[in-house]
């Protein structure tokens, strides 16, 4: 179980960057939408709330989806294979973002693909909780600020 949701975590992070940095910088790039084929989403996305100052283009919509699904998703990749101390916690902050992000947008323009990314934000807050519960207490820092020095230090003389 520990292993399957550690991997699913590990793609899903992996895919998920890659996919926000990726679409956030073309969105950027062309903020018609033409360089995604969004194009026809202009109309959309320009009866949204505050439409008058973010969505008459896609330039913030790629700002926000670099800053909250590819950034986020890409430092969760890394860390999930360096094996960080805060890894799970992180998968959990991301798979929030993920849900936050489809959740908006389900609000104003429902449609399967974020029906699906926002079930696959659920199973990554599933799994993130699953293994934050498997982790052992003793490989968690008893402070916050001990973080990997205070193991090393309690190792060195001869506790933990």
């Amino acid at each position: 179980m520990r292993r399957m949701a550690r991997g699913f975590l590990i793609v899903v992070s992996i895919l998920n960057g890659l996919a926000g940095l990726v679409c956030g910088v073309l969105f950027i790039a062309g903020p018609d939408g033409s360089l995604m084929q969004a194009g026809a989403l202009l109309p959309v996305i320009q009866e949204l709330p505050m439409a008058s100052v973010f969505f008459q283009d896609f330039i913030w919509i790629g700002v926000a989806m670099l800053l909250a699904l590819g950034v986020p998703n890409s430092v969760v990749a890394v860390m999930l294979l360096r094996k960080s101390e805060k890894q799970y916690l992180a998968t959990l902050a991301a798979g929030a973002l993920l849900i936050l992000w489809c959740g908006f947008e389900l609000v104003f323009m429902i449609n399967g693909l974020a029906v699906g990314y926002f079930v696959v934000g659920l199973i990554s807050i599933l799994c993130s909780i699953t293994l934050l519960r498997l982790t052992p207490a003793s490989a968690q820092p008893a402070h916050p600020a001990d973080g990997v020095s205070g193991i090393l230090r309690s190792d060195a003389h001869g506790r933990g």
